[in-house]
């Protein structure tokens, strides 16, 4: 990847939050694994300030989510999305969504001692909807990538002469990397809905059962997985 590349590609917000998840994430599953007491102290260190941060940034986007949220409406000019199944669960997600940013941010107020509450009922709150928000995009994005195979089936039934397979070739590959994204979608969703449930309260599914390694080795796969979706756009 060319040095320019990767300079655009930080100076963004979004691909800047990718690395900073993949970092925090890495240095929690290093001192997950590592014996050295040391080394773990700084790793999470270092992992507390990255989360920190990005928490700190967080703050900046719920007027972006609001616009999107906004111009998604009902989900009626999405391209994929011709079913009502698929229509109602984006507007679901962006409900949940929406309410996580600001849920957030009175949990993070609270922990600076900015407001006089406990921040454990927001914070747990905030994964609720973390948590449900990932399994209802897992979901869709399954319902998509089927739809897309259908098409691309569809396609393929059209492929008769030599003129309709000339012509049927843009789409086939514009539907077969649709297919792509949404199935790394899924991967990536039920990746953090796993990761998500462990912060639950005790007693929901698997909520604090997993290691720290293995909550890091899950945000290594997604944050991977979220930046090769960034590139391969």
């Amino acid at each position: 990847m060319p040095l320019e590349d990767i300079v655009v590609y930080l100076e963004s917000y979004g691909g800047r939050d990718r690395v900073m998840r993949l970092l925090y994430y890495s240095a929690q599953y290093i001192s997950g694994v590592s014996r050295w007491e040391s080394l773990n102290h700084k790793l999470n260190v270092f992992s507390d300030q990255i989360n920190s941060c990005r928490t700190v940034l967080r703050l900046f986007d719920d007027v972006p989510m609001l616009s999107y949220t906004l111009s998604y409406g009902l989900g009626h000019s999405e391209a994929w999305e011709p079913r009502a199944i698929l229509r109602i669960l984006g507007v679901m997600i962006n409900i949940l969504d929406q309410l996580y940013y600001p849920l957030e941010h009175i949990a993070w107020a609270a922990d600076c001692k900015l407001i006089s509450i406990r921040s454990s009922p927001w914070w747990t709150a905030s994964s609720f909807c973390w948590a449900l928000s990932m399994c209802l995009m897992m979901v869709k994005s399954l319902l998509q990538s089927r739809f897309l195979s259908s098409l691309k089936q569809l396609a393929s039934s059209l492929d008769k002469n030599h003129w309709t397979r000339k012509l049927n070739v843009p789409f086939y590959d514009l539907v077969s990397h649709s297919q792509l994204n949404k199935s790394v979608t899924a991967t990536r969703c039920f990746l953090d809905f796993v990761h998500a449930v462990h912060w639950l309260p005790s007693g929901v599914l698997w909520a604090g059962k997993l290691k720290q390694w293995q909550t890091g080795a899950l945000g290594i796969l997604s944050s991977l997985l979220s930046i090769y979706q960034s590139l391969c756009k």
